[in-house]
């Protein structure tokens, strides 16, 4: 019995050796050549009539023996859908490309005219691409905006995405947005959906409406008043500066504004402090700051966390009314005036005139942001979703009236940290 026991252990040894070595001959787990490979981190969409056209940033890895990183070019090419126009960089270059590392899709403004999804449709198809891609929108064309010379990084995408990040998101300054998310919010009932707007801006702020001088009239009037035995050093000094204007000028990127989404069109746009307080009813926020004004002073909150808390209700005559409660704990991070050393040593106790002033400012914030989004039918705060989860007996009823006809109940509290 014990030898029939062991001959079968060996057996079973044998097949589970046999199959795992069938299963690693009949993959290919070889090494991608990237001689042969176009390896996508960026996409940005562009749409000409009938005709788009996509700018891949390609990454193009360089040798370890020459000590530099990894560099990024920009492959434009057209086609009737996008899946032609990625197989056009294979005609061009005879590179195939590659979305498997691609985590980033820029749309430019023709591109949401009419509907957004007509792009995203293939990377949502698209079973090597994975669906918590980072998705944003610009003003303008993509293809621009990707070839852009970005200060913080090599690579404008990975600029952008920085911009993009987790970290924005907790301090509410930006509501990113992946493929998963618009598409969520693209096939739902209420077909709504928001991207952030990425932007250009420049490098250095001007002071008084003054200009960077480095290289500018300025060094050409120096120049003037010295002597011609030193003009070999001043074209030294000259080319220095031009390379120190170069840097200067490449911009830095910034996702403040939200463009909204209707059907996959772009029908309205949050501003600023509008994007702020809608992230303060969807998102988790963390350390982030916010100032108010009083008496010709700034004072900057450090919003340590929030609760927010929205609720739909249906009342008795059958009318409909959004609840949103939100409860930040703050504290003290700035004052635009110099404080005594009690108010600097306690940052935890808030004047309660502060804290008014804060409620009131935020709980216009988000009713404007509330009726720019009812007057273009944009849910984004989720009227509808909510009707047909938790008052689904009266969704005929408020199926088409829903978002025009509910009444906002905002009640905003701060209170100190402790």
């Amino acid at each position: 019995m014990h030898n029939v026991h062991s001959k079968n252990t060996v057996r079973y040894y044998l097949f589970t050796a046999f199959l795992l070595l069938f299963f690693f001959f009949s993959n290919d787990f070889a090494l991608t050549d990237v001689q042969k490979t176009a390896i996508v981190i960026a996409a940005g969409i562009d749409r000409e009539e009938d005709t788009f056209i996509v700018t891949s940033q390609i990454a193009i890895p360089q040798s370890s023996k020459q000590g530099n990183a990894s560099e990024a070019v920009q492959l434009v090419s057209r086609g009737k859908t996008v899946a032609d126009a990625f197989e056009e960089i294979n005609a061009k270059t005879g590179w195939y490309p590659k979305l498997v590392f691609c985590d980033f899709i820029l749309l430019g403004e023709d591109a949401v005219k009419e509907n957004a999804f007509d792009a995203l449709e293939f990377f949502l198809r698209d079973e090597y691409l994975t669906d918590n891609c980072l998705v944003a929108t610009c003003d303008g064309h993509a293809k621009d905006l990707l070839n852009t010379s970005a200060l913080v990084d090599p690579s404008s995408s990975l600029a952008m995405k920085k911009v993009l990040s987790s970290h924005a998101e907790r301090v509410g300054t930006v509501l990113p947005a992946t493929l998963k998310d618009f598409s969520i919010g693209y096939f739902s009932d209420s077909k709504s959906a928001f991207l952030p707007i990425l932007k250009k801006e420049p490098q250095q702020e001007t002071i008084d409406g003054e200009q960077n001088s480095q290289n500018g009239s300025g060094t050409a009037s120096d120049s003037s008043s010295q002597g011609s035995g030193q003009e070999s050093d001043q074209n030294s000094q000259g080319s220095q500066n031009n390379q120190g204007g170069a840097q200067q000028d490449k911009p830095v990127f910034s996702a403040k504004e939200t463009a909204l989404f209707v059907g996959g069109k772009r029908v309205g746009t949050l501003t600023e402090e509008e994007t702020f307080a809608v992230a303060t009813v969807l998102n988790p926020l963390r350390l982030a700051s916010y100032s108010i004004e009083r008496e010709g002073k700034t004072c900057s909150l450090t919003i340590k966390q929030n609760n927010p808390s929205t609720k739909l209700k249906v009342g008795n005559e059958y009318s409909l009314t959004l609840n949103v409660n939100v409860t930040l704990t703050a504290g003290i991070l700035d004052y635009s005036k110099a404080q005594s050393i009690e108010n600097i040593s306690d940052a935890g106790d808030v004047p309660k005139e502060y804290f008014s002033l804060a409620e009131k400012k935020l709980k216009g914030d988000i009713t404007r942001a509330f009726e720019k989004c009812r007057a273009v039918q944009c849910d984004v705060f989720g009227v509808r979703e909510r009707l047909i989860k938790y008052e689904k007996k009266h969704f005929e009823k408020f199926a088409d009236t829903a978002l025009r006809d509910v009444r906002l109940n905002t009640e905003i509290t701060f209170r100190n940290i402790r």
